[in-house]
Formats: structure tokens, sequence, C-alpha cells
């Protein structure tokens, strides 16, 4: 039997979730070499295109590929099982197996254009009720499935996001010697609150000793994004976009501190890494930090800017609240090959019982 993933992420620009799909691919390459990825012709990351052995169908792009081509394609495979890992799946088709990542568009619809809002708050539904099966990256999403859509509990796997390529790779910086910097990184927009970070850094004592290094994607006017220009100047504070991933893992082995103020999310992957190169951690009092990172992260109102400002100054003025074995036990339960062969095992078992 064939699996078949929708690699339309190829197509798409990396952030979290198309890492996820990039990394999850290459561990079902490896534990199931009879996959097939298949793609739209527009691909943007060649080399991982290669390295999956993506097969090019249809003509179109974007939905209409994902809507149209993608199913007619399918139903030539005998309705074989295909995985979608980056939220969207073609409704029409039968035997899908869906990663639902978040559901920030349902809850923050403002964060998006009114046309992307619209359509995945009709997308995703039909798809998370009509899949076969939906995976997601932490329990907290779960529980948001099961609330906001009437999901049998069943119904849904865990599959956690982890470390990949270079973050994986290297060695953790637990017996370096850190510098005097808090570190953020994550695209700048407002569900990420680098703003009320900036502001809650300025009022902090720690900001006349310590740097303030922003690390995200600088294509969106910052004013756009709630960042004020004139914040920006100070001297404390430095902002870096198109950082590669060698010159990142530099800057968390530096990093006393990793701080992710984010209004939402569903997973969180800077902390993770944060955590894997020994750095102090400042998260938002979310429940998804307070479900992944309990143990290892001072928590704080994201909304507030004179906590955040005392909230750095405790991070900063205390030891760790970790080792590196409590950070080694959660990358084994964090990880993507884990997450690959929970969804090879659905897939493949969810098409056994459908042949009875």
């Amino acid at each position: 039997m064939k699996l078949f993933i929708n690699a339309r992420f190829l197509t798409q620009p990396i952030s979290g979730v198309q890492r996820y799909a990039i990394e999850c691919s290459r561990q079902i390459k490896e534990l199931y070499p009879e996959s097939v990825f298949v793609t739209p012709h527009d691909i943007i990351n060649k080399e991982v295109a290669v390295e999956l052995g993506a097969v090019v169908v249809g003509k179109r792009t974007g939905h209409k590929w994902e809507q149209l081509d993608l199913p007619l394609y399918m139903w030539k495979q005998k309705s074989q099982p295909l995985i979608n890992l980056a939220n969207t799946a073609p409704i029409l088709y039968g035997n899908n197996y869906v990663v639902i990542h978040d559901l920030a568009f349902f809850h923050h619809p403002e964060w998006n254009s009114k046309s992307f809002s619209t359509w995945y708050n009709i997308l995703i539904p039909r798809i998370a009720m009509n899949s076969k099966h939906v995976f997601t990256v932490s329990n907290t999403i779960k529980n948001e499935l099961i609330e906001h859509y009437k999901l049998p509990p069943a119904k849904i796997s865990v599959t956690y996001n982890g470390l990949s390529g270079i973050f994986l790779k290297e060695n953790g910086a637990f017996g370096a010697q850190k510098e005097k910097i808090i570190l953020s990184v994550g695209t700048f927009n407002m569900r990420k609150n680098q703003d009320k970070l900036i502001k809650g850094f300025l009022e902090s004592e720690v900001s006349n000793e310590y740097k303030l290094v922003l690390i995200g994607d600088k294509n969106k006017v910052f004013a756009d994004v709630g960042l004020n220009e004139q914040n920006l100047k100070s001297s404390s504070i430095k902002v870096f976009s198109n950082v590669s991933d060698t010159d990142l893992v530099e800057f968390y082995r530096k990093a006393e501190v990793i701080v992710s103020l984010s209004e939402y999310e569903g997973f969180g992957i800077p902390v993770l890494e944060g955590l894997k190169f020994g750095c102090k951690v400042l998260c938002s009092d979310i429940p998804v930090y307070r479900e992944l990172f309990g143990e290892h992260a001072v928590f704080c109102n994201q909304k507030d800017i004179k906590e955040i400002a005392l909230k750095l100054n405790e991070v900063v003025g205390k030891p760790r609240v970790f080792d590196e074995d409590t950070v080694s036990k959660l990358l084994e339960k964090y990880n993507y090959m884990r997450a690959a062969e929970v969804i090879i095992a659905a897939a493949t078992l969810g098409s056994r019982k459908g042949q009875k």
C-alpha cells in the first residue's frame, strides 16, 4: 500500500507550519519508503522537493490545485490515503488524514485578511469533520478542536513539533558562558506581541545592562505590526532579519534568556530551541505554553507592560529552573520521528479497516 502526501507546502515560504510539514515528510519517507509526495509545479523549496522525490501533478496552483487537481489525481490512485500536513486538504476527497496546527483564524480573524479568515472558517471545519483522522501539535489545540468542532477525542492524535537540522545536531550550550542578551525569535506581527516586549524591556531594570535582540521577518512595515520606530532606535535594542539557521544557533548559544510573548500559539518552536541551548525562558501565560513548558519557564501576562518588565527582572536574576537532562527528556517527547510514526500508523490502519 502506498501513502500519498499533499506536498503543496513545497510551494510556500517556510514558517512553523511548513517546517513541521518538511520535517515530518523526511521522517515519513525514511519510515515508509512507499510514500509519494505530490505537489503543484510552482515549487520554491526545490532542494527539499528533490530530497523527497516529489511528483508534480496538474496545471493549477494554490487552493485551486488542492481542491481540483489533487483530488482528481488521488481518485486515479484508487483513493489511497492522503496525508495533509499543513492545515488544508481537498474537501471532496474521502480518504484524508490532516494536521491542523491551530485555530488562530477562528479566535483572531483580525490577524489575517478578511478573505483568508472567511475561507479558513469555511474550509477547516469541513476538513476536520470529514477527514478519517485529525492530528494536531498540542493537547491544547486538541481540546479546542473537540470544543469548537465537536470532534470525538478518539479521532484526534497529538503529534508534537520538534527540533530540526542544525538545532537538533548541535550540542546544547549549558556549560557555555552566556552574554547579557535577551532574545526574541518570530515573525513580526501583532500575534507575537513584540511591541509590548520592547516597551516592557525599556521599562525594566535590565535594559541598563542587557541587549534585547529581535529576530524575525522584516518584510512588513514595523508600524503595521505595532512596533514603534523610535523605540527601535535605542542602543540596547537590535533587530535582525533573514538570519541563517547557523547564525540563529549562535544567537541561542549566546543569549541568557529567550522570550516568547505570543497571544496565541499551537506549539512554540523558538521556546524549544532556546531550551536546547540553555536559555532561561520567559513566556506569555497562555494554555499551550503552560502545557508544553510549564516546569521550564517563567510566565507573565503578555498584555501587561509593567508585569513584563518585572518578569524580565525576575528571570534574569534567578538561576535556570531546568537542567540538561530535563531538556533531553523534553526533546524525546517533542520530535518529528514520533509524529511521523503516529501519522503513518493511523493512515495505514485506517486504510486496512476501509478495505475489509
